[in-house]
């Protein structure tokens, strides 16, 4: 029985976890959304400007720290 549950796990496991992987390190958003884009000292004026003009709708921002 453990040898069994062992065996699935090792084919379960990495196929759950590259599917996972698949999901969510693709940039694609739907058609009405616009794109992903990265935030860098570049762009950030650009960022706050489209920011504060959408004030009337709402607003998300997601800030992930590789650390």
């Amino acid at each position: 029985m453990k040898r069994r549950i062992v065996i699935v796990s090792s084919v379960v496991l990495p196929l759950a976890l590259g599917l996972v992987l698949l999901y969510l390190g693709s940039h694609n958003t739907p058609k009405n959304q616009e794109a992903l884009s990265d935030l860098n000292d570049e762009n950030l004026a650009d960022f706050r400007d489209r920011f504060n003009r959408s004030a009337d709708q709402p607003r998300i921002i997601l800030l992930l720290s590789p650390t």
